[in-house]
């Protein structure tokens, strides 16, 4: 098994020792992908790439998706900083309309995400948005785990470990794990309180207190996905149509 992990961060500590142990585990081929390496520039939001261009930014963005192709499976190990996911993977998730050509292909790779945090009082929504960030690049997260560990060394204690053997698990047998306060549809760990119910902000699914499904999301399942780039591509077509009417308000105005 060839395995890709995506990190990023430029610690060498408890993210990569996590990766070793897991490819480890999985007697498997591992490559490391640092995020905080790669050349990464901000994305333009210019929509060219969902009509089928070239992204024009010259950096190393496309380097993600030929490693990817490579792979078996695709690990999200990476900390959580002031309570979300590090600044260059983020910069890399706002660049993953470039992703649509190769959804089909991706959806049958398997994947997991590790978040790591040193302060339970900061951990924050990470866990959602690395969640995300496989699912726009069409892999379900087969396990969404978090892990309390601030000191380098500290993901190797006897119950890191026991969840590092969670990811072990999912890779080998390709069977999705949904831990407690998850989900039970994508695996998000944060809801909305909505008129006596939780609304999953990244499904939609409604659920109640239990987290028992009351109506099932479809948001960004496949299909969801292939309906929203189209609808992303009517609204660039519909900038365009108005594009001089919307012109004229800034002169309106001024500015």
């Amino acid at each position: 098994m060839e395995i890709l992990t995506i990190t990023g961060t430029k610690r060498k500590g408890n993210s990569l020792l996590a990766a070793r142990y897991i490819a480890k585990n999985l007697d498997a081929e591992m490559e490391i992908l640092n995020v905080a390496d790669m050349k990464i520039e901000p994305c333009k939001a210019c929509y060219a790439c969902l009509f089928g261009q070239d992204c024009m930014i010259e950096d190393e963005v496309s380097m993600l998706f030929e490693k990817i192709e490579n792979a078996d499976a695709v690990l999200l190990i990476s900390p959580v900083y002031w309570l979300d996911l590090t600044g260059k993977v983020k910069m890399l998730l706002d660049r993953m309309f470039m992703a649509l050509p190769y959804l089909k292909d991706f959806r049958s790779k398997r994947g997991a995400v590790v978040y790591l945090y040193g302060f339970e009082d900061l951990r924050g929504w990470a866990s959602n948005t690395y969640n995300i960030f496989l699912r726009v690049l069409g892999i379900e997260p087969l396990a969404v785990v978090g892990i309390n560990a601030a000191l380098p060394g500290e993901v190797l204690k006897n119950e890191n470990v026991e969840k590092l053997n969670v990811i072990v698990d999912v890779i080998k047998n390709g069977r999705r794990i949904r831990s407690d306060g998850q989900c039970p549809v994508c695996l998000s760990e944060i809801f909305r309180q909505e008129n006596g119910s939780l609304r999953c902000p990244i499904c939609r699914s409604k659920l109640d207190i239990n987290l028992n499904i009351i109506n099932e999301g479809e948001v960004m399942r496949d299909e969801w996905m292939d309906e929203h780039y189209e609808w992303l591509r009517g609204m660039k077509r519909l900038y365009m149509e108005q594009r001089e009417e919307l012109s004229r308000l800034r002169d309106i105005y001024g500015i």
